[in-house]
């Protein structure tokens, strides 16, 4: 039976009620069905203080085995290197954290603020937060960029704000499995499983976005990139295929812009949220699976082509009927 423990730092708890919003299958069904024994969650298990630092120590000191380190939440800030876990003890939390990362089989940051600072570092970084193996985009954080597990693994990332339920439990199947490799690994330590495609794909609104048939205003149908602050171009995440909330739902599917969670950047690489910054008439924020002169270029005569059924339902709050003429030709003749 593999063990895992879970500790919150630095974080608002999102990723721990997106784990408790899994559904196939739910969280305890999970850990039943895999075999793990939860050791503690803060929000889940009933032990106390006492117990909880006697069983740190048996982890840290290696009389409990512990294979899977689960962290939330941003380290290394002012508040965890000054003060512990528990009242009135001289270990910090930063040294517990690093007691028990050299002891872990596998060691995951969970969400973008235990992998990269997130929201925890943004503007000035009061906090004095940072990751646990990354700040922000660049390799160190608290555990340092050449820490490795005792599986040989780096810290490994499940970044998302929150992450979705299926990237905790499908990466920790994996990882106990041990069918994740280094070799398996973004640049960002993320698993490419979940992290190879972007937001951008499978967006509802993508016809929307080939012809550039752009809303104007939130609750409009078109596409939000152009001019209300979608980053879905740049969010590593299969997002808009695995869907969320009971299968149903995803940010642009409730007409709100893809603000690119998942990415050591975020949050404040990807300013201002709810417009898109350009330069002229062009994003700045430009997708990754083109290049940039194809987007230029070809931008200009997706608009031009534009279907009026798509002009029209851009700036629409509603279906147009008919907004197209070609469109109302084609379904005739099918029905002829």
């Amino acid at each position: 039976m593999a063990t895992v423990l879970w500790i919150q730092a630095i974080c608002c708890g999102g990723d721990t009620v997106s784990l408790l919003n899994a559904d196939q299958p739910d969280v305890f069904t999970f850990f039943r069905s895999r075999g793990l024994q939860l050791l503690w969650h803060p929000s889940l298990s009933h032990s106390g203080p006492q117990d909880v630092q006697a069983l740190f120590q048996r982890c840290a000191d290696g009389t409990t085995e512990l294979d899977l380190l689960a962290i939330e939440g941003a380290v290394g800030g002012a508040e965890l290197s000054e003060r512990g876990f528990f009242a009135a003890e001289a270990r910090t939390a930063s040294d517990w954290i690093r007691d028990l990362a050299s002891r872990a089989r596998v060691t995951v940051a969970i969400g973008t603020c235990a992998s990269y600072g997130g929201m925890m570092v943004c503007g000035r970084n009061a906090l004095e937060a940072k990751g646990l193996q990354f700040f922000r985009t660049q390799p160190g954080g608290l555990l340092g960029k050449d820490y490795r597990a005792r599986s040989g693994l780096p810290v490994v990332n499940v970044a998302g704000c929150p992450a979705h339920p299926d990237w905790i439990t499908g990466g920790f199947t994996a990882l106990l499995d041990g069918t994740i490799a280094a070799r398996d690994l973004d640049a960002f330590n993320r698993p490419r499983v979940f992290y190879s495609k972007l937001a951008h794909h499978g967006c509802p609104r993508n016809e929307y976005y080939e012809f550039k048939a752009s809303a104007l205003e939130y609750s409009q149908q078109g596409c939000l990139f152009e001019n209300l602050g979608c980053k879905g171009t740049q969010c590593e995440s299969d997002c808009n295929e695995r869907l969320w909330l009971q299968r149903t739902g995803s940010c642009p599917r409730g007409g709100f812009p893809c603000l690119s969670c998942t990415s050591p950047k975020f949050p404040d690489g990807f300013a201002p949220f709810f417009a898109t910054a350009k330069i002229g008439d062009i994003p700045t924020t430009l997708p990754l699976d083109v290049p940039k002169a194809w987007y230029v270029g070809m931008s200009g005569l997706a608009k031009l082509a534009c279907p009026k059924r798509l002009a029209a339902n851009a700036v629409s709050f509603r279906p147009v009927p008919d907004a197209d003429a070609d469109a109302k030709v084609k379904r005739e003749r099918v029905s002829q």
